[in-house]
This record gives structure tokens, C-alpha cells and sequence, in this order.
């Protein structure tokens, strides 16, 4: 997506990720907006501070043809918007992704080629991802380097 595309963005921020700060890993956040984009224009959904293996899931219901893209901030800053995802529906699309990266994200919402305003509503859900504490080594292991140690001094 070409740089320009933040300047024509406006943010709407939704607290997802301020919601799940603190908060055991199975607790969800959702939010809701409604937005009308017109003919020729790109609106954009700003999720901020999304933690790293955060799962993100949207529902898009639109009353036309619509694109629709989710780019990390640091990729549109940076000039290289490279989309997590990417699609054209119409009607409704739904989908999930897992947060690569910790940092805002943004939903695009691309009306460029359509001829008309088309009102869409975006429901997003966000679940904290299951962190996982590091493996122990397993019994057999530690012989192994237990074995390893007592040949080396041999």
C-alpha cells in the first residue's frame, strides 16, 4: 500500500489491547465501530498496542464492495506496507490472525474503486495468547549430560 495511505487513514482507536493488560490469557476484549468510507476514499481502524501472539479476530459487514487490509504500524511508518492480510468482499468477511509483533495496527478499509459510500461495521475481538513457561529438561536428558560430562573429565 503506498505511503499516502496514512495520510488519508483517520485513526479510530479501539482499547482491545488496553483492555487485555493484566488479565489472565483467556480473557477476551471486543470492540465495535461504525464507519461510512466514500467513493474514492481509504478510512483505517487503529488497533493500539497489540502484545505479541495476541489473537485477533474481525467481523466486517459492509453494504458493498469493499477492500480490506491489516498492516502493522511500524510497516506503514516505515514505507513498507506489507498487509498481515488482505482481501475484497462484499456483503461480509470475517476472519483471524495472530499478532506477529508487538505494536498498533491498523484495519484498512479501502473504498478507492467504488462509486458509492458504503457504511461498514467492524467487530473486533481480542484474546490475550497462552504464554508458555520454558520446558524443563526431561530426566533422560540431564543423564545424557551427566554421561557426557563423566566421559569428557575420562
Amino acid at each position: 500500500m503506498p505511503r499516502p495511505l496514512l495520510a488519508l487513514a483517520a485513526g479510530f482507536a479501539l482499547g482491545c489491547a488496553a483492555a487485555l493488560a493484566g488479565v489472565a490469557p483467556a480473557a477476551a476484549a471486543t470492540a465495535q465501530v461504525t464507519i461510512d468510507v466514500p467513493a474514492g476514499k481509504v478510512k483505517s481502524v487503529r488497533l493500539r498496542h497489540l502484545p505479541r501472539g495476541t489473537q485477533v479476530g474481525f467481523v466486517i459487514i459492509a453494504n458493498g464492495k469493499l477492500g480490506v487490509a491489516l498492516v502493522g504500524g511500524k510497516q506503514l511508518k516505515g514505507g513498507k506496507a506489507s498487509a498481515l492480510f488482505r482481501a475484497a468482499f462484499s456483503r461480509r468477511l470475517s476472519f483471524k490472525i495472530a499478532i506477529p509483533a508487538s505494536d498498533d495496527y491498523y484495519l484498512v478499509l479501502d473504498n478507492r474503486r467504488g462509486a458509492a459510500t458504503v457504511r461498514v461495521t467492524a467487530t473486533v475481538e481480542a484474546e490475550a495468547g497462552k504464554k508458555k513457561a520454558p520446558a524443563a529438561p526431561k530426566r533422560e536428558e540431564k543423564l545424557d549430560q551427566t554421561r557426557a560430562a563423566g566421559a569428557a573429565r575420562a
